[in-house]
């Protein structure tokens, strides 16, 4: 189990996880590998063009935005490095439903898969950063790929 642990340098620093870098470095990817996605899915105007716009950006700003120092255990308040206009753009699908009428239901069931995992992560990232580095951002991830490859 890896363990927080602040600098005795620096009140506030901390070291990073075992596998930090290489897990938000892998996040980062698959947040744009999804954007790209996203962004080539047939979709008309205009309702189209807010999927593929705005919400394809959020889905990369928010995996490559993840901050495992943005947590807060004692009041859940963290936001795990996402903005607040990246969440709300996430947040937004559910509104946009039926400008996804020309799509696949493998591509609607993809599309919502991985705007659930980039508001999910997150979440999780801030209320307990250690678990999500150590295994569950791998899996996220690998959730992802896996709906894309489906998708294709």
């Amino acid at each position: 189990m890896t363990v927080f642990v602040e600098s005795a340098d620096e009140p506030g620093e901390r070291e990073p996880w075992q596998g930090e870098a290489e897990a938000l470095a892998d996040a980062a990817a698959v947040g744009r590998r999804a954007a790209e996605w996203i962004r080539a899915l047939p979709l008309p105007l205009p309702g189209g063009a807010w999927i593929c716009g705005p919400l394809a950006d959020a889905v990369e700003e928010a995996m490559a935005a993840l901050d495992p120092a943005d947590c807060d255990d004692a009041d859940r308040s963290g936001h795990g490095g996402v903005s607040e206009s990246a969440r709300q753009r996430l947040d937004g699908l559910v509104h946009d439903v039926a400008a996804m009428a020309p799509l696949t239901t493998a591509q609607k069931t993809a599309l919502f898969a991985v705007v659930h995992c980039a508001q999910g992560i997150p979440k999780a990232l801030a209320n307990d950063p250690g678990t999500v580095i150590g295994a569950d951002l791998a899996a996220v991830c690998e959730i992802i790929r896996g709906v894309l490859d489906g998708a294709a």
